[in-house]
Formats: structure tokens, C-alpha cells, sequence
């Protein structure tokens, strides 16, 4: 029904344009804009109501379209035409599902029993599997980085102790003294023999350019771009952007989390001389999720470039025997258009909805859903300690001012909300009753539930849950606390910009 209404709209403009072309005497120049400016808004409006979005998203489009008319129609034409593009997206889930069930059948998984867990981490393991979810891998071993030193230092590390292969991944990467520092070290790995793959995305890292690159290239590295963004698809690709940041070594070392490569993320940055961030690394069975969501990116962003298939990949070199004693378990969790479900938001929902203490949430944007909302908000009346941790200073003023006008009913409810005031606050984290934690790529927003490809490190029961919650402890001292009283002392016209951008919040 939508595509043949696009289809109808289509053939009555170009009509229209002929009959302008041939004849300008048949049809005025602004006869002809007059019908088609109404013709386009009510198509578009009918196609956004046909596609049974949420409430608060087709309601979104609908005021933009109203009040603000050009701009609704070059938002939905960027970014509003999500259900038509998801479709090319779709094929990659099962592509994933196979790889992964044939991993499992080469026994190259092998996981062990959970019985040392507690029955509600047993529990929520299972809810996050029926949502999409990876299953959770004991033997896996994982180390906190708090900040931008630790995390590129071990980077480093782990890619000059490369055997067979490195995998790397990244949204932003930037082509400064860190980028450079690890482009280099990747050239000289593969000029030894090592197997390097470097996939970057093509609107987070389109300031890459070729003079950085070609090295590269040289040196025989595989370089992709995941959906370039200045191609003749341009409004089939501006808006699924691949969130994720991995690094994989070997199949043995693994890392992802909130830092993108950039000399801000070592708070180089004029404008964030502090950057606040977290990541984390991970060491056993728990890769071969990772190392299938790389592959799956990887092969999705080469398709028709090369003669790769999943058979290449199929084998110990890139799915090695290996656990590492360690307790707890660890539960990768990937989502993005190719999902079934919003795979990501559904496990946070479901480790959320296990707490009986205490929910701590660390983000750079928080915009949530209804659901997300109010699951909180009832956490918080039922005396269990909900704390957000925002930035003091945020990077964008729209999400800012969407975020905060989330804040009133979380605080009426009896929420804790805490300003980072030392820096920029970009870590992506969740801990629920100091017991179980997730760390990854995800914010707290629309766009990462339901529009970017993401993932999520979901940890139960390890040594690493308590670090997190030891940097939380940090964090909150580094913060200010809102106080119910002067944050309703916010001037008028404050208040009217959060309700405008918690407006449009659907459509960031």
C-alpha cells in the first residue's frame, strides 16, 4: 500500500513536470509548486500513518509537517523513510542466526552450565535470549577501562601481540595522533603478516580521507566503508549508521564499549579537557558473539567487493578452543535494523526490571521511550535508589535540551539525577543492584534502540560489576546533584525549549 501511494505520487509529478516542460502555457510555474508542495506533505503524512509507528513518533511527524513544512519533508526524506530502507537491512539477521548455529554445532562455543549464578541472573539471561540476545558465555574474563589512556594503551598492547588477525571497528575515527598511532601500528602488522580488516562508518568517520587511508591500502590492509554516506544513495543511507566500536585480536582479546579512536577521548579536546568515558575488555568464549557481529557488519558492508562468505570465516583461527577461568558470565547483546526487536532496549528493560535495590544509569543523551520512562519512574516511587549521571556539559545542545525535560517526572518520583561536572560524561553503562551491570555502544535514546546498529556487554556476578560500581561511586562525588527545588526554578523560556525537543525526541 505505502510504495504504491509513493509510486502514485511520483508518476502525478512527473506528469505535472512534462506538462510544464512542454507547454509552460498549459501550466504556471507556481500552478505547478502549489499542487505539488500540498500533494507531497499529504503523501508523506499518509505514508507515516499507513506505517503504524509509535504514538509519539507519528505525532512527532505530524506537528513538524504542519508547523514546519520544508523542513518535515527534508527530515523524512533524510531520515523519516526508516520502514522502506530497513528492508535491505533485514536479510543480515538470519545471515547472523546461521553463523551463529553453526558455531554452536562445531562445538566451538561449548558453554558451561550457569548453575553458580543466582536464580534472578538465570532468569534475566533468559529473557534477554528470547529478545535476540546471545547466550551467556562463562570462561570469559573481562577488565574495566575507566578512561581514554587505559583503553588505547591496551589497544595498543593487545595489537602488537597479533598472530593471525586483527578486526577492527569504529563510528568515529579520527585521523589525529591517536588515530594515527594505531593506523600505524596496524600497518606494521600487516607488513609482518598479520590479517588486518579496518571498518569505519560512513558518517561518523566521513572525515577520513584518502591520503590517511592509502597507507593502508598499501601496507594490504582491507579497508571498508560501512555505508558510505556521499554516494548516489544518499538519502538510502544517511540514517542507519553502524554505532559500534569493536577491536578483536586474534579471536582471543576483545574490546568495545563508549570510546571511538579521536585525541578528544584523552581529553585533548578545547571544548572537553575531560572526558569522561568507558570501555571494556573482554577475554574468552564470550568473543565468539563479538567476533560474529564483526563478521556480520564486515560481510554486510563487502557484499558484492569480494568472493568472502561465512565458509571462509568458519574456522579455529577465527573461532579458537578458549576459556578463561573466570566467575561470572558475560551475554553479548547486538540490535540495529536487522533486529526482530530492539533487542538492546529489551535487555535493559529486563535488567531494570529485576532490581530490588538500586538502578545507576550513566549516559551521554537520555531520551527514553514511554516504556524505558516509566519503568523507572515506578522503580524510584517503590524506594529502590534510581541515579542518572548526565553530562554537566553536553555536545549537543537539541539532545540536551530534550534530555532535560525528562528529568521533572523522574525527580517527582524520587530519582537522583547527577550533573558530571568535571568534564564531558559519555559512558553507556547500567548497574543493577551491584550485581549485574551492562557496558557497551548504546545511549539512552531512541536512535540507538531502534535506528543504529549497537551492542551491549551484559555482565552477571563478576569482579568487574564491582569495579563499575566503584567508578560510579567516583563519578557521583565528581557530580552535582539536582535539587527538586532549583531545578523548578528554570526561567520560562528554558522550559519551552525542553518541551519543544522532547517534541521532536522521537524524531532524534
Amino acid at each position: 500500500m505505502k510504495n504504491r501511494v509513493f509510486q502514485i505520487v511520483i508518476v502525478v509529478v512527473l506528469v505535472l513536470i512534462g506538462l510544464f516542460v512542454m507547454n509552460r502555457s498549459v501550466i504556471r510555474l507556481s500552478t505547478l509548486i502549489g499542487i505539488l508542495w500540498p500533494l507531497s506533505i499529504i503523501g508523506i503524512g499518509f505514508i507515516i500513518f499507513m506505517e503504524n509507528r509509535s504514538p509519539q513518533s507519528t505525532l512527532a511527524w505530524f506537528l513538524i509537517l504542519a508547523f514546519l513544512p520544508a523542513v518535515g519533508v527534508l527530515l523524512y526524506l533524510l531520515f523519516g523513510r526508516s520502514r522502506w530502507r530497513r528492508k535491505k537491512h533485514l536479510h543480515r539477521a538470519e545471515e547472523q542466526r546461521k553463523l551463529f548455529r553453526e558455531i554452536l554445532a562445531g562445538r566451538r562455543l561449548n558453554l558451561a552450565p550457569l548453575s553458580l549464578l543466582s536464580e534472578r541472573s538465570e532468569y534475566v539471561i533468559k529473557v534477554i535470549e528470547r529478545f535476540g540476545g546471545g547466550p551467556a558465555a562463562t570462561e570469559t574474563e573481562t577488565k574495566l577501562l575507566t578512561d581514554g589512556d587505559e583503553t588505547f594503551s591496551e589497544i595498543l598492547q593487545a595489537i602488537e601481540k597479533a598472530a593471525h588477525h586483527i578486526h577492527i571497528q569504529y563510528y568515529i575515527y579520527r585521523s589525529d595522533r591517536i588515530g594515527t598511532a594505531i593506523r600505524d601500528a596496524l600497518i606494521r602488522k600487516a607488513e609482518s603478516g598479520v590479517i588486518v580488516r579496518f571498518l569505519f562508518d560512513g558518517l561518523g568517520s566521513n572525515g577520513l580521507r584518502k591520503r590517511f587511508l592509502q597507507p593502508m591500502k598499501d601496507a594490504g590492509i582491507e579497508v571498508v566503508e560501512f555505508d558510505p554516506i556521499f554516494s548516489p544513495w544518499l538519502l538510502e543511507t544517511v540514517n542507519y549508521r553502524n554505532h559500534r566500536k569493536i577491536v578483536i585480536v586474534d579471536g582471543v582479546v576483545g574490546f568495545t564499549g563508549g570510546l571511538n579512536v579521536g585525541d578528544e577521548y584523552l581529553g585533548r579536546s578545547k571544548k572537553f579537557p575531560v572526558w569522561r568515558d568507558s570501555h571494556l575488555k573482554i577475554e574468552g568464549k564470550a568473543l565468539y558473539k563479538l567476533q560474529a557481529i564483526f563478521l556480520e557488519d564486515w560481510l554486510y558492508a563487502t557484499s558484492g567487493q569480494n568472493h568472502y562468505s561465512w565458509d571462509a570465516y568458519m574456522n579455529r583461527s577465527y573461532f579458537p578452543d578458549q576459556g578463561v577461568p573466570a566467575n561470572g558470565a558475560v551475554q553479548i547483546v547486538a540490535s540495529g535494523p536487522s533486529s526482530e526487536d530492539t533487542s538492546i532496549r529489551n535487555a535493559l528493560l529486563a535488567i531494570m526490571a529485576s532490581a530490588k535495590k538500586s538502578i545507576w544509569i550513566a549516559t551521554p543523551y537520555f531520551i527514553p521511550d514511554q516504556e524505558t520512562l516509566t519503568l523507572l519512574r515506578l522503580s524510584a516511587a517503590a524506594g529502590i535508589d534510581v541515579r542518572i549521571l548526565y553530562p554537566g556539559k553536553s555536545d549537543s545542545v537539541i539532545s540536551d535540551q530534550a534530555s532535560q525535560s525528562y528529568f521533572t517526572p523522574l525527580l517527582k518520583a524520587g530519582a537522583s539525577i547527577y550533573h558530571y561536572k568535571d568534564g564531558f560524561m559519555h559512558a553507556k553503562i547500567v548497574l543493577v543492584d551491584d550485581e549485574i551491570a551492562s557496558i557497551g555502544t548504546a545511549n539512552m535514546d531512541i536512535r540507538s534502540f531502534e535506528l543504529n546498529y549497537e551492542l551491549a556487554a551484559v555482565l552477571y556476578e563478576s569482579e568487574t560489576v564491582l569495579d563499575i560500581k566503584r567508578d560510579f561511586e567516583q563519578d557521583f562525588k565528581d557530580s552535582v546533584r539536582i535539587a527538586w527545588d532549583s531545578f523548578q526554578k528554570r526561567g520560562i523560556p528554558k522550559r519551552i525549549s525542553e518541551s519543544l525537543m522532547r517534541l521532536i525526541s522521537p524524531l532524534l
